[in-house]
């Protein structure tokens, strides 16, 4: 049965994040273990000939039911897991999904812990590591500090969030940064952790890491090589700093602030996650969760904020969150799946084009091919865990080729 422990209550404490996950937990984005996923159908984990059972009731604010009940083929689900026990998609670990509103998947297939669930002590192989996709989680939570009134806006200058007496490499232009420009990464500072492999120590997100204690501070002590909203350019380390933000302006702390406004709201009773040198909980890529709660933060932006009848964050704040702010102009792959068009409020946004119809949609992603997906015409919402670790070529779109085979509807 699911145990209603509090991990949040009893979170970890890694002050002196080790190098090896420094390596790999931003995104551009063991031994074997007994547990089991206290929500997934009967079927789950089984190598072939998968049957379908809806998920199981566990009290966490899901409404369940059957997938065949709610729009989406029970056939297709089977296929897909038959396909996975074949070993066509071997990057996945669990998939949960909503359908009209309701929970109907939710399955974990990992069989073994790996050095990931070693940084928080994790013993569960259905809580799994988010990485970036804890990004959009940070942005819930400035829309919420704004709704309270905590934070005037996202026009708000970010250095005014701050009361560092001075700053290294001054340029007047670092008094043009506003929260938009961070939430959308185009600050204009001097930074680029996407040329370099994670795992090359000249990274310039490694060299940061080994390098600065308040990672606010050394965000903004960063040179400048752009006007800010001119230049789009991941950055984890400004997404880690919302949560100091944040906190500045509020009487919580920051991982009071996550648990009182979001979590609990949600019904989110198991969680994990990293923390950095100063304490805050790391949302730029260290939260572990169950696939189920992560689709619950889908579902929220799916009902214009809402979860359970219960107003989380506005619905301006969504609306506004997965606008493409920031015009990518990338040329993705033809063969990947899923295009990306633009990013939001730390959301990423593309579109599907299947069965001649283009379905516009918003996402969390995370390295290792970590997702949350929000199909709005579809009422649907989709949660991947995944173990794409060694960046090999054929892993990137996996998880997408996955979702139109076989969660996407058939086309008429």
């Amino acid at each position: 049965m699911f145990s209603a422990i509090s991990e949040q209550k009893n979170r970890p404490r890694l002050l002196s994040l080790s190098l090896s996950f420094m390596l790999l937990y931003a995104c551009g984005g063991g031994g074997s273990n007994s547990a089991t996923n206290p929500g997934n159908g009967s079927g789950g984990g089984s190598a072939t000939g998968y049957t379908y059972e809806p998920p199981v009731n566990i009290s966490d604010g899901w409404t369940v039911g059957d997938a065949g009940s709610h729009g989406m083929s029970v056939q297709r689900l089977e296929d897909m897991m038959d396909a996975i026990g074949r070993g066509e998609f071997p990057i996945i670990d669990s998939i949960a999904i909503a359908s009209q509103g309701t929970l109907v998947f939710d399955e974990t297939v990992r069989t073994h812990l790996d050095d990931k669930d070693s940084w928080v002590d994790n013993g569960d192989l259905s809580m799994h590591a988010q990485f970036s996709a804890s990004k959009s989680i940070a942005s819930i939570l400035v829309g919420i500090a704004i709704d309270q009134g905590e934070i005037s806006g996202v026009d708000a200058p970010y250095l005014s969030f701050f009361d560092y007496p001075n700053y290294d490499n001054w340029d007047e232009r670092k008094n043009q940064i506003t929260l938009e420009h961070v939430l959308t990464m185009r600050l204009g500072l001097q930074w680029d952790e996407w040329s370099l492999s994670y795992s090359d120590p000249n990274n310039p997100l490694i060299s940061f890491y080994n390098q600065n204690h308040d990672y606010s501070k050394g965000l903004l002590d960063l040179p400048m090589d752009a006007d800010p909203g001119t230049k789009y350019a991941y950055n984890t380390i400004a997404s880690l700093s919302l949560g100091q933000a944040v906190q500045n302006r509020g009487p919580l702390t920051y991982a009071d602030f996550l648990s009182t406004y979001l979590l609990d709201r949600l019904r989110i009773t198991q969680i994990k996650w990293t923390e950095t040198p100063t304490g805050l909980p790391d949302l730029g890529g260290g939260l572990y969760l169950f696939s189920r709660d992560m689709v619950k933060f889908g579902q929220m932006y799916m009902d214009d904020g809402r979860w359970n009848g219960q107003q989380i964050v506005s619905s301006e704040w969504v609306a506004a969150s997965i606008q493409a702010h920031a015009k990518l102009g990338w040329s993705e792959p033809e063969t990947r799946d899923w295009q990306i068009d633009g990013y939001g409020y730390q959301w990423w946004i593309g579109h599907f084009e299947h069965g001649g119809q283009l379905l516009s949609s918003f996402a969390a992603l995370g390295y290792g091919q970590q997702l949350v997906m929000v199909i709005s015409d579809l009422e649907l919402v989709i949660a991947v865990n995944s173990r794409a670790y060694e960046e090999l070529p054929d892993q990137g779109n996996q998880v997408y080729n996955l979702i139109d085979r076989f969660i996407l509807p058939t086309p008429q």
